[in-house]
């Protein structure tokens, strides 16, 4: 290790040229010098890529977006970062070179549009969902359980959330012919499907989200989206039989879109839950929900089971949270705007699914997305207990990716650009400053978020991974340089735990949104934060 390496130093092959030859005996093959880890404060170091216009001071980026075993990737407020450089991200042409270009693929994955099926209301104007992109592909298929596996337990402290029961084994546990017909199904499994609003504020309107929920216990508990709660001043449920109450949010879990609200009530209809590991292509289910408005409510659709253990990625739109979903069903049943939260019921009238998501995308018809409910169970039974899901880790940074054509584009690696640290995490300790790029994590490339979530997945709070990290040079084509640190994972406390319940309906009108808010689409903030 080089300990008197200097971050002002210049790159390799601009050191030769004015030592006329001399080798550093850090530098590898073309020049980049390895396992020399920068120390930030050194000097006048000032970090790559920020750069002031007109002698202004910087002006702050979009919040970034935070990448945790919680919340997955969430737009933050992030620091104020300061520094300038002759060095410019070139982004203007991204748009361009993302349709031209054909980058390498992945896994064979497909791109798509998404919307969430969650419905906002501004003033008269509905909008149909958010347009947002999705990533589709086969993961590995969770274990069947064998045919005599008990149903699953609930953990302790008497607070279940869902509880799962098997298909049934006979026929004489139903209907003579062994299933129930639609109709059935309907009358069944309607009264546990509730109507949520929601009043938010939006782009300086006062707006309302239409969503629905799913009852899972008689004394008011109710699964919903993540998505649909999302920034709530005030939530309004209404029953099947058209009673209202207001709602609180019990907890909320961005990473995998689920949330838990409560009303006081009490003897409410709760659902069945069936054991989604039994689920097999061809079954066929019913979506139940609230689709577009409350003229719609209690709507029903039906379809098949059309794919399992599909993984999409959705949100990121005026501020949304970014969520990767992970074995999801797959379904040809209409699940329309308004529909999020609702659910996707077997012939049995058993909730084996919670709508969640849809493809929309010119050409693609029915393909709707749902939650398994053996996935939501473990979620929602930490929200209750807890007001958040336990047990997760996060290696505190805010960062956003670098993709294959914004690499050519900008002569970087893909990789995970760090845009800030956080306060008390290992690894800000470590010499990682805004504007480098993380590469590798325990020897694995990270091309995106699922890289780093498949890294860090199932590690505890205090596990130590290793990082290789590459900071750009601050000189205009200059080489950049790789370093490697270990840090520690820190415990990841989620952004939303238990909260009081809302104290007016009606939000106030929302004031102009300053410049350090969100950003409505990537080509701003670039030109926000890279000048």
């Amino acid at each position: 290790m080089n300990d008197n390496y200097n971050p002002n130093q210049n790159a390799p092959d601009e050191q030769n040229r004015q030592d006329n030859g001399a080798h550093d005996a850090n530098a590898g093959p073309g020049g980049h010098v390895w396992n020399v880890p920068p120390q930030e404060g050194t000097g006048d170091y000032r970090p790559p890529y920020y750069s002031e216009a007109g002698g202004q001071s910087p002006r702050t980026s979009q919040p970034p977006q935070q990448y945790s075993a919680s919340d997955g990737w969430q737009s933050r407020d992030g620091r104020d970062v300061h520094g300038k450089t002759p060095y410019q991200w070139n982004f203007s042409e991204y748009e361009q070179a993302a349709g031209a270009a054909k980058p390498k693929r992945r896994r064979g994955l497909m791109v798509f549009g998404i919307i969430l099926g969650s419905v906002l209301v501004v003033s008269l104007v509905s909008f149909a969902g958010i347009g947002i992109y999705s990533t589709l592909s086969r993961v590995p298929a969770p274990s069947a359980p064998a045919a005599d596996e008990p149903t699953l337990q609930v953990p302790a402290d008497n607070l279940p959330g869902i509880t799962i029961q098997n298909k049934p084994e006979t026929a004489e546990e139903i209907l003579p012919d062994g299933k129930l017909t639609s109709e059935q199904i309907i009358e069944k499994v309607s009264p546990s499907v509730v109507a949520i609003t929601t009043y938010v504020n939006y782009q300086n309107y006062q707006a309302e989200g239409m969503g629905s929920g799913i009852i899972i216990r008689e004394d008011g508990y109710i699964v919903t989206n993540a998505h649909v709660i999302e920034g709530a001043k005030g939530i309004t449920v209404q029953l099947s039989d058209g009673t209202s109450y207001e709602g609180r949010v019990v907890g909320s879990d961005t990473q995998t879109d689920l949330a838990v609200i409560k009303i006081d009530a009490a003897g409410l209809t709760a659902a069945v839950f069936g054991n989604s590991d039994q689920v097999k292509m061809g079954e066929k289910v019913l979506a139940i929900g609230n689709p577009q408005s409350m003229a719609f409510v209690g709507s029903a659709t039906q379809g098949i089971v059309s794919g399992l253990n599909r993984e999409v990625t959705a949100g990121g739109q005026n501020g949304t949270a970014v969520t990767h979903y992970t074995n999801l069903i797959q379904t040809d049943a209409a699940i329309n705007p308004g529909n999020s939260g609702g659910a996707l019921v077997n012939e049995y009238g058993q909730v084996i699914g919670i709508n969640s998501a849809k493809v929309a995308a010119t050409g693609a018809e029915g393909m709707g997305f749902a939650i398994p409910s053996n996935q939501a169970k473990e979620i929602v039974d930490d929200l209750i207990a807890y007001g958040r899901v336990t047990g997760r880790v996060r290696l505190g940074i805010y960062a956003i990716e670098v993709d294959e054509v914004l690499a050519r584009l900008n002569h970087v690696p893909t990789g995970l650009l760090v845009q800030s640290t956080e306060e008390g995490s290992d690894i800000s300790s470590k010499g990682v400053v805004p504007g480098d790029i993380i590469t590798k994590v325990d020897g694995t490339e990270i091309a995106g978020t699922s890289d780093l979530s498949e890294v860090i997945e199932g590690k505890k709070p205090g596990d130590t991974v290793e990082l290789e990290v590459y900071r750009p040079s601050q000189r205009p084509n200059g080489e950049g340089r790789f370093f490697n640190i270990t840090v520690a994972l820190m415990e990841d406390m989620g952004d939303t735990t238990a909260q009081q319940p809302q104290t007016q309906q009606v939000p106030q009108q929302e004031q102009q949104p300053s410049e350090d808010q969100y950003y409505n689409d990537m080509e701003d903030f670039f030109n926000r934060f890279f000048g």
